[in-house]
């Protein structure tokens, strides 16, 4: 049997809507294609080997515990742009998202360090973006719904490429664009859990994995996350199916 590995990361500290729903979701469906899953659970100052791994999740957190993270992190960095460039799969949600880019700008203006592996940098805000959120992806005919409640926007963005907002905020007010899909990185600021609202999506992204370690893809017909993801369409964003 074939085995894929997860690290979610930092599990105590990043969850702050149950997006280690994300992680189940994942370990489902590949459950489900015949893939032995072999997920740990790592936090601060654990010995991580990066190399074992072939997914890493990371979810949201307050403010607190991000900065932890993100001390943390900074002292993991070489081992991160090595997995990185191995194209190791990195999927990343909520305020997590902040620690991918060049820096983090607090309320006062402090300038903080982040991990710098994609082009752009974040900035706290004095208010809270909070709401229902649905978006086009550009490789899913089926639309993406989720949540956000955030008090942090991007700032000298390149590339917010993963999702076209129909509904809720993208990486600014008044701006549609948000996310990051760059290679095999995801990252957004939707919450959800994602891959437990969108079964779409999930398919999407275990058929990629599947398909590049080689492993047949037998499908997977969620037929519970997909009833749900109908009724919530249609009850709490009021949109016909």
């Amino acid at each position: 049997m074939e085995t894929i590995k997860i690290a979610h990361l930092y599990y105590d500290l990043l969850n702050l809507y149950g997006e280690s729903g994300n992680v189940k979701a994942l370990i489902r469906h590949l459950e489900h294609n015949k893939v032995k899953v072999i997920t740990h659970f790592l936090t601060v100052d654990d010995a991580i080997d990066f190399d074992k791994y072939d997914i890493f999740y990371l979810g949201s957190g307050n403010e607190e515990n991000l900065e932890i993270v993100r001390n943390d992190l900074l002292k993991r960095k070489k081992d991160i742009e090595s997995a990185w460039k191995k194209k190791k799969y990195f999927f990343v949600t909520g305020n997590a998202l902040n620690l991918f880019g060049k820096e983090y700008i607090d309320l006062n203006g402090n300038k903080k360090e982040t991990l710098g592996l994609l082009k752009f940098s974040s900035k706290e805000t004095d208010f809270r973006i909070v709401g229902e959120t649905e978006a086009t992806f550009s490789d899913l005919k089926e639309e993406i719904i989720g949540f956000e409640n955030r008090s942090s926007v991007m700032v000298d963005v390149e590339e917010p490429n993963a999702f076209l907002c129909i509904q809720g905020t993208g990486y600014v007010p008044k701006e549609t664009k948000e996310g990051i899909k760059k290679s095999h990185f995801l990252g957004t600021y939707q919450l959800g859990p994602l891959f437990i609202r969108n079964p779409h999506l999930t398919e999407y992204y275990i058929k990629k994995i599947l398909e590049e370690k080689k492993i047949p893809y037998e499908g997977f017909t969620d037929n519970f996350g997909i009833k749900a993801y109908n009724e919530y369409k249609k009850n709490i964003l009021n949109i016909k199916k």
